[in-house]
């Protein structure tokens, strides 16, 4: 296997390249919708000393940032996006759809993970082992701006 890797040129990942493979990920910055950002946001605003947040505390959060958006009359998204003042008192669907995207694409790259019967998202504990005060504060500017950009790409504030 790796005489393959080396002669097709691909990377390897393991844990001790998982932090750079992370930020990498975040520097792709491959967003079709918004819902990486908040997301990201509401994680790093709630993850706790071991590296896991209640995924409650997260999606109060996460629903929060677009009824703020409702709130104060700006697009939620763009237009195929379904959260609307009326999806978004559904915590449920909201829930369903937060953990089928963004948090699957962070899932399926071993980054987080998900624990039904505890109710908390995990980060990777070798990534979490490697993750400073300063790793929080770029990814939480990296997310604000994001969230900027994108929304004066498609023409809102």
């Amino acid at each position: 296997m790796e005489r393959y890797r080396i002669e097709l040129d691909i990377r390897e990942h393991s844990e001790g390249t998982i932090k750079d493979d992370f930020f990498e990920f975040l520097v792709e910055r491959d967003y079709s919708l918004s819902y990486k950002m908040p997301f990201i946001l509401a994680l790093a605003d709630h993850i706790n000393a071991i590296g896991d947040a209640k995924i409650d505390e997260i999606l109060k959060q996460y629903i929060g940032f677009y009824q703020d958006r409702i709130e104060r009359g700006l697009p939620v998204d763009r237009v195929t996006c379904p959260y609307n003042a009326e999806t978004l008192e559904d915590t449920k669907a909201i829930r369903s759809n937060m953990l089928a995207n963004p948090f699957e694409k962070l899932e399926r790259k071993r980054f987080l993970y998900y624990s039904k019967d505890l109710d908390m998202i995990s980060m990777n504990h070798a990534l979490f082992s490697k993750m400073r005060n300063e790793d929080w504060n770029r990814i939480r500017k990296q997310m604000q701006e994001d969230l900027e950009n994108y929304y004066v790409d498609m023409g809102g504030v």
